[in-house]
C-alpha cells in the first residue's frame, strides 16, 4: 500500500542527500522534465496501480528532487508501474513521469538494483533466446490446434544484442553477487 505524508517516520538527514540526483536524472532524455513538478499529485491521484507502490508517484519525484538517490533507486514502486502514462497525459505541468521512471530504473540497474525476477527473464533470454523454454507439450498442443511449429532462434544473434547493449555483463555482475551472498 502506497505510503501517506503522515506516515514517514525517519527524519531526512542532509548527510544523506545527493544534491546532484536531481540534475543526473534530469540530464537525462527520459527525465529531462523532472524539474517541472511542483508537487501538485495529480499523477498519484490517477495511478491506476497505487495501491501496489510503496511510494506514490509524487513522493519518488520528490524524493528525487530532495536527493535521497538510495532509497529512490532500492525502491520497488519504480519496477511495479503499469507504464500507462497516465500521469504523463494528466501531469499540468508536462513532467513525463513515467519516462522519468525508465530514467531512474536505467540508473537503479546501472548500479545493479534489479529485481530477481526480472534478472531470471534476461539471464533466461540470454541462454535460450527466449523468456521460457516451449515444451514438447506446448509443441503437441500447438500441433493440436493447427499452429506451427516454434521457429527456432538464432541464439548467438540474440546474445551478440545482450553483450552489445551491456545485459551479459549486468548478468555476470549478478552471478559474482550470489557467490559473494552465498
Amino acid at each position: 500500500m502506497a505510503k501517506t505524508e503522515n506516515q514517514f517516520k525517519k527524519p531526512i538527514k542532509s548527510s544523506e542527500l545527493d544534491p546532484n540526483f536531481k540534475y543526473e536524472v534530469a540530464s537525462t532524455y527520459e527525465g529531462r522534465t523532472i524539474l517541472y513538478c511542483y508537487q501538485c499529485g495529480t499523477c498519484s491521484a490517477g495511478c491506476p496501480v497505487i495501491s501496489a507502490l510503496e511510494f506514490m508517484p509524487h513522493q519518488i519525484i520528490r524524493m528525487t528532487l530532495l536527493g535521497l538517490k538510495t532509497e529512490v533507486l532500492e525502491t520497488s514502486t519504480l519496477w511495479l508501474c503499469a507504464t500507462c502514462y497516465l500521469c504523463n497525459e494528466r501531469c499540468p505541468q508536462g513532467v513525463e513521469i513515467s519516462n522519468v521512471f525508465y530514467s531512474l530504473k536505467n540508473m537503479a540497474s546501472q548500479h545493479n538494483i534489479i529485481p530477481k525476477g526480472l534478472k531470471q527473464l534476461a539471464q533466461n533470454i540470454y541462454q535460450l533466446g527466449v523468456v521460457a523454454e516451449v515444451t514438447d507439450f506446448q509443441e503437441e498442443e500447438r500441433e493440436d490446434l493447427g499452429l506451427p511449429v516454434v521457429p527456432e532462434v538464432d541464439l548467438e544473434a540474440v546474445q551478440e544484442i545482450l553483450e552489445r547493449t551491456g545485459l551479459k555483463s549486468l548478468l555476470r555482475k549478478k552471478k559474482n553477487s550470489e557467490e559473494t551472498d552465498q
